[in-house]
């Protein structure tokens, strides 16, 4: 197994553990290569500019089932009033409340984004458009409301029409000011965002949640494949250990046949055997032999009904976002991190886990705020495991 193999794979594993941070992409999308290669094995959720997106609210009425009849709809709808390119728009539907509408993206290329995130490692974990993540972090109560919100990027404006927190109609506007957007009756909108406002999603009324990426394209069997690979990493670390400790018993061969050569020697020389590579093997062989055990340790571990109740629980809970897991085989102890928009679910997710067969001594140990780049609030849940060996 090469280095370079292994790598590799620990940067999926880092990535598909991490939290996404957001990035902000403009028509081409320059900027996310870099922001790719300078952080490989991160996630990343990409918040698209309005100037590289073109926008559909559906008529009320329509005979419209679900998120692939609106796609669909959408998609005749571009390619009628934009041409023969519109084909190859990626389309994000969205539905919230009574109203139902799809995002195109048209300055930017879903392959090639795809295709930069993967070269380097990244997750990409939604392609969102700015003015629907902004508007999910606005208050509840402006959110509740009715009126405009307004988002600003440059000679764009995106208007949302609010009507008792529902979206009733969205329209993009060509403009030099905001005060292009003000009639004489216009009332000031509710909220006017840009660039720099895009925050944590907030409770309240369902706002549309368009993406890019394909529906169901996070495999339900993402834990248990993480699960696997760490295997593997610990399986290449048992063979490592048991390389050096196999080198290190042939050092030691060899060093005693060294030893017997001089007394076969005239007696002039000398006849001390080395000692210092036996030395060496006895120091090192009990930190080697401990490894080894970790390691095996492990391996023996159930990782497939650990990650398959963590997975399902996470589900239930909603919003809970995993950065990682840490696992100690010998006490049979794990330490999960996440991230929820809520601390009430965070205590209720360890209360389900508690109720799990095998699993006690669950306790949520820490919260806090998530540090700078991350959305929501950090926590971390404790437990002892029954291992293989039923400790």
């Amino acid at each position: 197994m090469s280095d370079s193999w292994i790598q590799r794979l620990r940067q999926r594993l880092s990535a598909r553990l991490a939290a996404p941070q957001r990035v902000f992409v403009t028509p081409g999308g320059e900027e996310f290569g870099a922001w790719c290669r300078a952080h490989p094995g991160t996630a990343v959720e990409l918040v698209v500019s309005a100037c590289a997106l073109h926008e559909l609210v559906c008529e009320p009425g329509l005979p419209l089932a679900d998120l692939d009849a609106v796609q669909a709809y959408a998609q005749q709808q571009f390619v009628h009033y934009f041409g023969a390119a519109a084909q190859r728009f990626a389309i994000a539907p969205w539905q919230a409340g009574g109203a139902r509408g799809a995002s195109a993206l048209h300055g930017l290329e879903l392959a090639s984004l795809l295709s930069q995130a993967e070269a380097a490692g990244v997750r990409l974990a939604a392609v969102r458009p700015a003015w629907a993540v902004w508007l999910a972090s606005l208050p509840a109560a402006t959110r509740a409301g009715s009126g405009r919100v307004v988002w600003h990027e440059g000679a764009v404006a995106v208007v949302v029409q609010l009507e008792r927190g529902q979206v009733s109609g969205l329209q993009v506007r060509r403009v030099n000011t905001l005060a292009d957007l003000d009639g004489p009756a216009q009332a000031a909108p509710l909220a006017v965002g840009s660039p720099a406002d895009v925050g944590a999603p907030q409770p309240g009324p369902a706002t549309p949640q368009p993406d890019f990426l394909p529906r169901g394209a996070r495999s339900p069997l993402a834990w248990p494949l993480a699960a696997t690979g760490a295997l593997v990493l610990a399986t290449a670390a048992w063979g490592a250990v048991q390389s050096h400790q196999l080198r290190d018993v042939a050092q030691a061969a060899r060093d005693r046949v060294a030893a017997v050569r001089p007394t076969l020697a005239p007696t002039s020389a000398p006849t001390s055997a080395p000692t210092s590579a036996p030395a060496r093997s006895t120091r090192t062989a009990p930190t080697e032999n401990r490894a080894a055990a970790e390691a095996r340790g492990l391996l023996a571990m159930p990782w497939e009904p650990v990650f398959t109740r963590v997975e399902t629980t996470g589900a239930e809970a909603r919003s809970i976002a995993w950065l990682g897991l840490e696992a100690n085989a010998a006490r049979g102890e794990l330490r999960l991190e996440g991230l929820t928009p809520d601390k009430l679910l965070a205590l209720q997710l360890a209360e389900q886990l508690g109720t799990t067969p095998g699993w006690r001594q669950v306790v949520l140990s820490r919260f806090s705020a998530a540090e700078t780049g991350l959305v929501g609030q950090r926590f971390e849940i404790q437990a002892r495991v029954a291992t293989g060996g039923g400790s």
